[in-house]
């Protein structure tokens, strides 16, 4: 009964505190597109499926160097600035409970928290890129890998309002991360089949008012300004929980 009425008040807070600030919200969620545009723009082999934009790993032979670094510099720059309109949204939310100016503190947030979010994300995808090519042409490489994902965006859920709520450096974040999906996993398991739910959803709608590739993009968009969004301030209410006071 606790977790359900942890799950309840943690999902009325978010709704309450979306909908509230959401024109504000918005506005700082914009830059979520030109994340997920750069690498669709780069010469590689990027499609769009469900609204995000996923790299076809096995098709990274056949471009050339320059093909190569051109795309990893445009999903790092990709990344760093979703980490940065993660923490920006953050702190919005951090504005509600402290006396502080949202534009200094946005202003300060790209070199100090958006840059530690950047860190952990970079470690992520190349822990990953040496797990695929350490398993390659390995028949267990289909299990082995998406459950690898799987375990550690898990354990790394919560580093974006470590990062931003308790100003943690990036070995603390990971810390507190671990330590607040690993005591409350049914606030992960909630989040994860909620965004798939809620992106499914309006994925079907738009395939059934817009055509391909319309229809990609329109996802693409209502991701960007509205799930996106909310499911960040779901994220961040979920770990401060972990607060009694802030409940």
């Amino acid at each position: 009964m606790d977790k359900e009425d942890d799950l309840t008040r943690t999902f009325k807070y978010a709704k309450e505190f979306y909908l509230k600030r959401l024109g504000l919200i918005i506005v700082f969620s914009v830059p979520f597109i030109l994340a997920f545009l750069i690498p669709i723009l780069v010469p590689a082999p990027t499609y769009l499926a469900l609204g995000g934009v996923f790299l076809r790993t096995g098709s990274l032979p056949e471009l050339s160097l320059l093909d190569i670094v051109i795309t990893a510099l445009a999903y790092a720059f990709g990344m760093f600035i979703m980490g940065d309109t993660i923490v920006n949204i953050n702190i919005i939310i951090r504005s509600k409970r402290t006396l502080i100016s949202v534009k200094h503190e946005v202003l300060n947030a790209m070199g100090t928290y958006a840059m530690r979010i950047f860190y952990i994300s970079t470690m992520f995808l190349l822990i990953m890129f040496i797990l695929q090519l350490l398993t390659y042409d390995n028949p267990l490489q289909s299990w082995i890998y998406p459950l690898s994902i799987l375990a550690l965006s898990f354990l790394l859920f919560f580093v974006p309002p470590a990062v931003v709520i308790d100003n943690s450096d990036t070995p603390t974040a990971i810390r507190r991360s671990v330590a607040m999906a690993v005591q409350n996993p049914h606030f992960v398991l909630l989040w994860t089949v909620l965004l798939l739910l809620s992106v499914s959803v309006v994925k079907i709608g738009a395939d059934f008012v817009f055509s391909s590739p319309f229809s990609g993009f329109f996802v693409l968009l209502v991701n960007c300004l509205l799930i996106l969004p909310f499911f960040t301030v779901l994220q961040t209410q979920m770990y401060m929980e972990k607060y009694p006071l802030a409940r």
